[in-house]
């Protein structure tokens, strides 16, 4: 239970980042290889996807633990959840990296933004996410094949 309390904490930070981390408005993942242009509606959508989707899968998961129960740790459903929120989270983690790291802000030669350095640690924090839902994963999948 304690580690999904960790994931749902550092979605939820993910999620408030991504929301206000430009100065209060919306920062977003990039998304775009093309520094010129605007952020990737695609990429935006599919960021919005996995941030919200996996919070409501780990709320889930926690819910779950709150009633005594773990017998959803024996399914392969939830080994089949983690793998894909490690790839998932991953891509979007790179995608913002990828982004952020090479952005400037307009009309300045700074190296060093309030925006930029929220969205790397945006990516930061997605890549650690997906870290961690590797490691649920293996343990998943542990259990999955112990009592199947």
């Amino acid at each position: 239970m304690f580690f999904y309390s960790i994931l749902q904490v550092i979605n939820i930070v993910v999620l408030i980042i991504y929301r206000t981390g430009y100065g209060g408005d919306f920062l977003g993942i990039g998304g775009t290889w093309n520094l010129n242009e605007e952020k990737s509606p695609d990429a935006e959508i599919v960021a919005s996807g996995v941030f919200v989707g996996f919070i409501i899968y780990t709320g889930v998961q926690l819910i779950t633990f709150g009633f005594g129960t773990t017998k959803h740790k024996y399914e392969l459903s939830d080994t089949i959840m983690n793998v894909v929120g490690t790839f998932m989270w991953v891509a979007v983690g790179g995608t913002a990296l990828h982004y952020w790291h090479g952005y400037l802000a307009e009309h300045d030669f700074e190296n060093i933004t309030s925006e930029r350095t929220a969205g790397l640690a945006l990516g930061a924090l997605c890549v650690i996410n997906g870290a961690l839902y590797l490691a649920d994963s293996v343990l998943a999948f542990i259990h999955y094949t112990k009592y199947a």
